[in-house]
């Protein structure tokens, strides 16, 4: 299988990586030859295959004649993707498939410009660094077929896919922020500690951080977006809580900064940050026991 990945990003670096180890070529493409050859050796090192199956190039002909698969994973804005896709499907065969990832765009619409857009389909790496589930996402022009054959290819990286619909946030992004606004808005409410919030996922739930660690990580202005966005789209279940406004406000955006819902010392955290509710009892009376 001879396989395209454009862009430079951590994301790229994993789905090059996934398929080196499938023992699939892989031609990586990005426009500037530093951040080319930088990439290469990044996606060596995960992958530990063999060198020769890799290589990088600016050119955009280059990088995709021939070949079986196209990931664009660039994150360029709307208008700019569709040229890209445009001058990409100039240059390939009509059995192509057209992987579409890192847009906060709908893939629908980033489609749109294709004169086949049945052939492409989205999707998004949950956690490149950690993880290897991946969210497809089916737009209103993909076809059955095209989501069979992206479902099979990203079985054959040993990764594992998960179908959703072209709609904002997909699945994981709403689940993460949903979460994430009802776990702040229980310490407006003063419901529990920010420790004990995030530990009634990571020990009850098996989640490997909680949901005020995981917006801590992501960074709070960034979450604030995403969710501002959501409620734009999917109206006020995903309104952002008021302590959401007032960290990010006040410059506590989480680990970048140094204080969110904890505090951080070189990216780990050390303790809560305020506010973190304390649970009172009251004091028992005289000859209760």
């Amino acid at each position: 299988m001879d396989v395209a990945v454009l862009g430079t990003s951590t994301t790229s670096h994993a789905l090059a990586a996934w398929c080196l180890r499938a023992e699939a070529s892989v031609r990586l493409y990005g426009d500037d030859a530093n951040a080319v050859m930088d990439s290469v050796d990044a996606v060596q090192r995960r992958a530990r295959g063999d060198s020769d199956a890799i290589d990088g190039t600016t050119g955009l002909e280059a990088a995709v004649g021939g070949a079986d698969v196209v990931f664009d994973v660039t994150g360029r804005e709307i208008d700019a993707r569709r040229d890209l896709l445009a001058d990409i499907e100039a240059q390939i065969g009509p059995e192509t498939l057209l992987v579409v990832g890192d847009t906060y765009d709908r893939i629908t619409a980033v489609a749109a410009g294709l004169r086949r857009p049945d052939r492409a389909v989205g999707i998004h790496v949950i956690d490149p660094a950690e993880s290897q589930l991946v969210e497809l996402v089916v737009a209103e022009q993909t076809t059955a077929d095209t989501r069979d054959r992206a479902v099979s290819l990203v079985e054959s990286l040993d990764a594992t896919p998960i179908v959703v619909r072209d709609t904002p946030g997909f699945a994981t992004t709403r689940l993460d922020l949903a979460t994430i606004a009802e776990a702040v808005r229980m310490v407006e409410d003063g419901v529990a500690s920010v420790p004990a919030i995030d530990r009634a996922l990571e020990l009850g739930r098996d989640h490997p951080i909680g949901p005020l660690g995981l917006a801590d990580r992501l960074g709070l202005d960034t979450v604030l977006s995403a969710l501002e966005s959501l409620a734009l789209d999917l109206g006020a279940r995903f309104d952002p809580p008021d302590l959401l406004f007032e960290k990010v406000e006040s410059g506590e955006l989480g680990r970048q900064t140094g204080t969110g819902f904890y505090e951080w010392e070189q990216g780990e955290r050390v303790g809560p940050a305020q506010p973190n509710p304390t649970v009172e009892a009251r004091s028992a009376e005289p000859g209760e026991r």
